[in-house]
């Protein structure tokens, strides 16, 4: 047990146990999760442990069901199902945006601070007057934590399961088993029941202490070097299987017209026999769910979250549950660059360029982050149903793609090569093959595309006005553009490692609070494991 006595004051400890696997998971490289479990700071956690016992106190006094509205007309079911629908931020114009686009956790105050930091600490938890001793803070914190390093859902039952089936594990949280002669005795260092790790993990989500712990852990990271400030950023959205169904509802759009939509189901928080004819209020039975629509025309009933991070790195920097799942991509860029720089300021300060996939190739929304941040929004070309151009073209030219490649007659891609600014034309020319030799040399359609008295190879120039949805200055076509969008791809390696390596693409909760706090314990994870392996 850790003493919570002053350094100068410290007590030796007497005895000390030491188990034969401990060592040998502390010399196995693969074992990096016990390495953490074993060394974990839990000296930069006290405060959260007590706004953990303090928000426990304050939960046990909060009633078990939700009141009754009273003084409101009481709505029936269908009449919900359609608030809710156009409560919605997919159902809301611009200029009347009532929810905002990505969700907004609780921060929490306690109201009955009775606890300090001196009295929290690893095998020492607050007394209480009446009642049994909390189970430890920092026990149950490394167990879902560990879970989630040991690439389990970081979720009650799974941290039940490695508690209860992997002593190691459990040794290393802090806990033991219960004793076979006094079973049914109760104590706080034993292994907590899946109903208190269940507790615990509604505690940590309803009073937003997984967030807190999340900043807190990131910022650290940063402040320590950890991570290295980068002059960009990649973002991205990617999506989680909701462990819900859904249904399609109707309604009339502004020109009369009857249009289908995809919601969760409505249901209630009380126990009541009559849901019709009781006073509590009709919620959706998974908030933020929606069809999210993917590449080839797939759709998922899901939830969808926003990522940002350093690119060069592949550094996550903040991860954060978009409220509706329907919503656009890129709706969700500037409120989370925004909520990023709020955090941290540091990296605002660094910041010059963020780069970002076609759904952000829109010219008012990087005109807003050049004035609003100075900082250049550089996103991949999106034609927009543009096709391609088969009329007046030049010699030799079979088509122009919509993202700027004219195609000749032989099926060679031309090279793009730059920009005659005072006579308003790109140029291109034609690419050379294996051998260092232009396509051009020996091609079956020389005639009818090079000047037969040359030996050289084609080279065309197109108007701007051919191509206006290419923006003159910044071509796509440019190696320096396609040098730079090559480094947005690292965000897909992001992904990747916060939903595959830390947690799982499929939800065991609904809401979009326990969608949050699926993401802050798959982010503190990813960022423990930094600082452990810096």
């Amino acid at each position: 047990m850790q003493s919570i006595l002053p350094d100068h004051l410290a007590q030796i400890p007497l005895i000390q146990f030491v188990f034969e696997d401990d060592l040998l998971l502390l010399m196995d490289e693969n074992s990096e999760w016990f390495k953490i479990l074993h060394d974990f700071p839990w000296q930069d956690y006290q405060e959260i442990a007590v706004l953990y016992y303090n928000a426990l106190y304050e939960f046990n006094l909060l009633p078990t069901t939700a009141p009754e509205l009273t003084g409101v007309a009481r709505e029936t079911e269908e009449q919900a199902k359609q608030r809710h629908m156009f409560e919605r931020p997919t159902m809301q114009t611009d200029g009347d945006q009532l929810t905002p686009i990505l969700y907004q956790g609780k921060t929490f105050v306690p109201e009955l601070g009775c606890v300090s930091a001196e009295q929290v600490a690893p095998g020492v938890v607050p007394n209480r007057l009446v009642g049994r001793k909390p189970k430890c803070f920092f026990g149950m914190l490394k167990a879902f934590l560990g879970a989630t390093l040991l690439n389990q859902k970081p979720e009650p039952e799974q941290v039940d399961s490695l508690l209860r089936n992997n002593p190691t594990f459990a040794r290393a949280c802090g806990y033991s088993p219960k004793n076979r002669e006094n079973y049914e005795q109760y104590s706080f260092t034993h292994i907590p029941s899946l109903r208190k790790l269940e507790q615990f993990d509604q505690i940590m989500t309803q009073f937003g202490l997984w967030d807190k712990i999340k900043k807190f852990q990131v910022n650290d990271n940063l402040v320590h070097g950890v991570i290295e400030m980068e002059n960009e950023l990649a973002g991205d959205t990617t999506h989680y299987l909701a462990f819900s169904s859904f249904e399609t509802l109707e309604y009339e759009d502004e020109s009369g017209k009857t249009q289908k939509k995809s919601q969760s189901k409505t249901t209630k928080n009380c126990a009541c026999k009559n849901w019709e004819e009781c006073g509590h209020e009709w919620i959706l039975a998974d908030e933020g769910a929606g069809s999210v629509a993917k590449a080839g025309g797939k759709l998922y009933w899901a939830h969808k979250a926003a990522i940002l991070g350093f690119p060069r790195q592949g550094a996550i920097l903040d991860i954060i549950a978009v409220t509706d799942g329907a919503s656009h991509d890129g709706q969700t860029l500037l409120p989370h660059v925004a909520h990023l720089f709020d955090l941290y300021p540091d990296v605002q300060s660094c910041v010059s360029r963020v780069l970002y996939d076609g759904a952000c190739d829109d010219a008012q929304l990087k005109r807003i982050f050049e004035e609003r941040y100075q900082v250049e929004l550089k996103a991949s070309l999106n034609p927009r149903r543009k096709k391609d151009i088969i009329k007046d073209l030049p010699r030799g030219i079979e088509r122009i793609t919509p993202y700027g490649n004219p195609i000749c007659l032989a099926g060679h891609v031309m090279d793009y090569k730059g920009a005659r600014y005072e006579a308003e034309k790109f140029i291109y020319a034609a690419p050379f093959n294996e051998q260092g030799e232009s396509v051009c040399t020996g091609c079956p359609q020389r005639n009818d595309c090079c000047q037969s008295t040359t030996n050289g190879s084609r080279t065309i120039t197109i108007p701007f006005d051919r191509l206006p949805h290419i923006d003159s200055n910044d071509p796509p076509m440019a190696k320096r553009f396609k040098a730079i969008m090559r480094r947005r791809s690292s965000v897909e390696r992001m992904i990747k490692r916060i939903k595959c390596d830390f947690s799982d693409e499929r939800l065991a909760k609904r809401g979009n609070a326990s969608f949050q706090a699926y993401l802050d314990k798959s982010l503190i994870a990813y960022h423990l494991l930094l600082k452990h392996l810096a």
